[in-house]
């Protein structure tokens, strides 16, 4: 007997909700968290840079596709964490200062060429044509943290979850306030509430799109819903240890992969209010945290520890377009792809170039050699079928009779 459309779909919704079940009993026989109590407490979510790399890359790649984080530990050696704090706290101050002169210049009704030429003020011009220039990027800053940037395991890790050509868009400190004297709590924003949050996704996700409905302060962002597709990381370098009440990053476990947004206009969220299902990061200094820019997360309003210390930096795919569209003299000090000038980009660690040569006008942003490679396998490909019509003209038609292309019944 034939069955209606109305039986057949409740028998997908049956079988949809059995799988479910299938899938939820192999992660408890395999030992995955499936809650984020458990998650927290086992860190399921961390691997240790001193494993081979392609254990990390495995991994890490796990990680983020079921939960949209991993934390990798030990990336920067213990014997290098205090010298990089320092040189962040430093930085802190001269990105800072720097920024706060460009707005001061600008609300005194100079431009932002002339402020360029102003000294103790670091503008550069941008690769994007037509487009005013924007305070230098925080690497030049950061030399001793550069050295570190590059690192094989998270290099390797962001090519196997984005692609094989990579490129670093933005990269800014996010340092957060420690406790007062008094014992009043730190935190972002300084409020030092521990029941407040601020979630939010990152670029290209960023449904605010940093400047709203302005279009001299709007880069651009993803439409909703978002496509199935990793289209960046971020990556925060801790270099103080965090966990629940020092400075620790809070996301919502496998959010990344919810059509729902934080932002978003029609999905009833409150960004300032705690979410079920959320947790926070624990690591210590030296570890990155790493995840899919459509995790649900938010910097923490209290902190009862020292002050957090962290570099953040968002990861790109060569065929993101990473420069923001934002034109206005209010987009000199935003953190889309701050440039490089010549002589800065020279400086850079040899590993670190190729990642951040988008941002150096006067450089060439070529494709990196895996990407090569693959087009000369795809072109050799190719060439073999065209080969094999004059080579092999009877075996054309029947060349192809394994191929099965099906149609998506939904």
């Amino acid at each position: 007997m034939t069955k209606s459309i109305e039986e057949l779909e409740t028998e997908k919704s049956r079988l949809a909700e059995e799988m479910r079940q299938i899938d939820y009993q192999l992660a408890l026989r395999r030992g995955i968290p499936t809650t984020a109590e458990a998650l927290r407490a086992s860190r399921a979510y961390a691997l240790d840079a001193a494993l081979p790399v392609e254990d990390v890359v495995q991994g890490c790649s796990a990680a983020i596709d079921r939960y949209g984080f991993c934390v990798i530990d030990n990336v920067i050696p213990i014997d290098h964490i205090a010298e990089i704090k320092l040189e962040a706290e430093k930085a802190e101050g001269r990105v800072e200062g720097n920024t706060r002169a460009v707005r001061e210049g600008l609300r005194a009704g100079k431009s932002l060429e002339e402020l360029a030429n102003r000294e103790g003020i670091e503008l550069r011009p941008v690769c994007r044509s037509g487009y005013p220039p924007k305070i230098v990027n925080d690497i030049v800053w950061l030399p001793k943290y550069a050295a570190f940037l590059a690192n094989a395991t998270i290099t390797a890790v962001a090519r196997a979850v984005l692609d094989d050509h990579l490129k670093i868009g933005q990269l800014h400190l996010r340092h957060i306030v420690a406790a007062s004297e008094d014992g009043s709590p730190g935190g972002w924003f300084g409020t030092g509430r521990p029941d407040l949050r601020a979630w939010h996704t990152d670029w290209p996700h960023d449904l605010s799109a940093y400047g709203g409905g302005d279009p001299n302060t709007n880069v651009g962002s993803v439409r909703q819903p978002f496509p199935d597709v990793t289209f960046g990381l971020t990556m925060i370098w801790y270099l103080t240890d965090v966990d629940e009440d020092s400075g620790a990053t809070f996301v919502v476990p496998g959010s990344h992969r919810d059509p729902r947004n934080p932002r978003g206009p029609n999905d009833g969220i409150s960004v300032g209010s705690p979410i079920p299902g959320e947790m926070q990061i624990t690591a210590k200094a030296g570890a990155v945290f790493i995840q899919d820019s459509r995790c649900w997360h938010a910097s923490p309003m209290h902190n009862n520890g020292e002050k957090r210390i962290a570099i953040v930096n968002r990861w790109s795919p060569w065929w993101i377009a990473v420069d923001g569209y934002a034109s206005g003299p209010e987009s000199s000090v935003n953190q889309v792809c701050r440039p490089l000038a010549q002589r800065e980009f020279e400086a850079l660690p040899r590993d670190l170039k190729p990642l951040m040569r988008h941002l150096c006008p006067t450089q060439k942003d070529v494709l990196q050699a895996p990407v090569l490679d693959r087009a000369k396998a795809a072109d050799e490909r190719t060439k073999w079928g065209f080969r094999l019509t004059k080579e092999q003209p009877e075996n054309v038609v029947s060349a192809n009779e394994h191929i099965k292309v099906h149609i998506r019944p939904d």
